[in-house]
């Protein structure tokens, strides 16, 4: 999901944050400069349901 804000364009981003000792899930409209896309292997998803 996008938005148009001020002119710029910012992201809904849900990501988990693993800096501190328990990993916890975060979420935030970001700039779409600062972020990019999460790397997947689709493959390896299929494979799971044959």
């Amino acid at each position: 999901m996008g938005r148009l804000q001020k002119g710029r364009w910012r992201a809904w981003v849900i990501w988990v944050d693993t800096t501190d000792a328990a990993p916890e899930i975060r979420h935030a409209w970001l700039p779409a400069h600062e972020i990019r896309p999460a790397k997947s292997n689709i493959s390896a998803w299929n494979d799971r349901y044959r």
